[in-house]
């Protein structure tokens, strides 16, 4: 029903630009190629990587404040103190009235004075005492709800 008979490829005829672009692209594609888009050769094996050794890193350095003599033992005396102070709190709450929820406190607390207990004996001041204070508030807390 068309007007236009199909011709076969053979028969078909280019375009001007169509003359232009076919062999352009060939070139295009040779240069491709030869360049080497791959990297290894067909049939080669891929290059095996290196053994990989790991040098055993050292612990990880803790930022802190670089303080003097007198200032450590003077954070030293505050953060036992603190831990004192937390403790001896602790030790007014009597445990066996507590509460389910009150208990989980009771862990709570005796973990910061652990830890606390811990930064103090690796010389970060800083943390056991903040540890501490936290401790001491929680047992604050506990000693005035059993009231």
């Amino acid at each position: 029903m068309s007007w236009q008979r199909e011709m076969p490829c053979s028969e078909a005829r280019e375009s001007k630009g169509a003359a232009v672009t076919r062999p352009l692209c060939s070139l295009i594609l040779l240069a491709v190629i030869i360049a080497g888009c791959a990297k290894s050769k067909p049939g080669e094996a891929p290059p095996k990587p290196g053994p990989v050794t790991e040098e055993p890193s050292a612990p990880p350095r803790k930022l802190a404040p670089q303080v003097g003599r007198e200032e450590e033992a003077q954070l030293r005396q505050q953060a036992e103190a603190k831990i004192d102070g937390a403790e001896e709190t602790f030790k007014r709450i009597d445990q066996k009235t507590l509460a389910k929820d009150q208990q989980e406190f009771v862990s709570t607390i005796q973990s910061f004075l652990s830890k606390a207990r811990e930064a103090l004996s690796v010389k970060d001041f800083s943390r056991a005492y903040n540890l501490a204070d936290k401790a001491l508030i929680l047992a604050e807390e506990l000693v005035g709800a059993v009231r």
